[in-house]
């Protein structure tokens, strides 16, 4: 069993919940991809939060880099909540080969007076799962996102928008931090729950 760097926690949960005695070694069940034409929408900002709280960073470079080596197809697209006077962390991504679709950075003014950071990428995020699920061409799409409610709710309307199509709906997530609700063994909608491990991880400096 891998061991959490020690960094970010020092109980079995973290305080989102997160088991990280789970921490696989290898990221699991790529076999499932392995030879299709994959769709992989990507949420950055969850995948790298329960990361970081885990200790962690994602590596994003390795991911794309495993992803292709595994299909026989690969469309990745990420979403990213972003500054808009700085494009750096789009420009590194799209250099990685990934489709990014930026959510700008907004700060809303609330009627008692405060201001609200709005980074919220659930509308694109839900729009591009719909997009894709309706064009011919891949078998597979694969959400990655910590919202279990969007990505309950998105796998349940694509399941029903592929219809009798030879398509399949899975979650790619950390170990440890997939609802139950998308346990594919539970979930009808989910065909397989992809889960990344310590060999698409850094650990975080202390």
């Amino acid at each position: 069993m891998a061991r959490h760097n020690g960094c970010k926690a020092t109980a079995g949960l973290d305080p989102a919940g997160i088991d990280w005695r789970e921490m696989l070694e290898k990221t699991t069940d790529l076999a499932r991809i392995r030879a299709r034409k994959v769709v992989f929408l990507l949420d950055e900002q969850n995948l790298s939060i329960t990361a970081k709280k885990l200790g962690y960073t994602v590596k994003y470079d390795q991911l794309a880099r495993r992803i292709r080596d595994n299909t026989k197809k690969a469309e990745l697209r990420i979403f990213i909540a972003s500054d808009p006077r700085s494009q750096a962390k789009a420009k590194r991504l799209k250099m990685l080969g990934y489709k990014v679709h930026v959510k700008n950075i907004r700060h809303k003014l609330l009627p008692n007076g405060e201001q609200r950071r709005d980074c919220n990428i659930d509308n694109i995020f839900a729009f591009w799962a719909g997009y894709c699920t309706q064009r011919n061409g891949h078998d597979v799409f694969v959400l990655g996102s910590g919202d279990y409610g969007l990505s309950g709710e998105l796998s349940q309307a694509m399941h029903s928008l592929l219809g009798k199509r030879a398509a399949e709906v899975m979650t790619l997530s950390l170990p440890g931090s997939t609802a139950q609700d998308l346990d594919a063994s539970r979930n009808k909608s989910i065909s397989a729950n992809l889960e990344i491990g310590l060999d698409l991880l850094s650990p975080l400096a202390c």
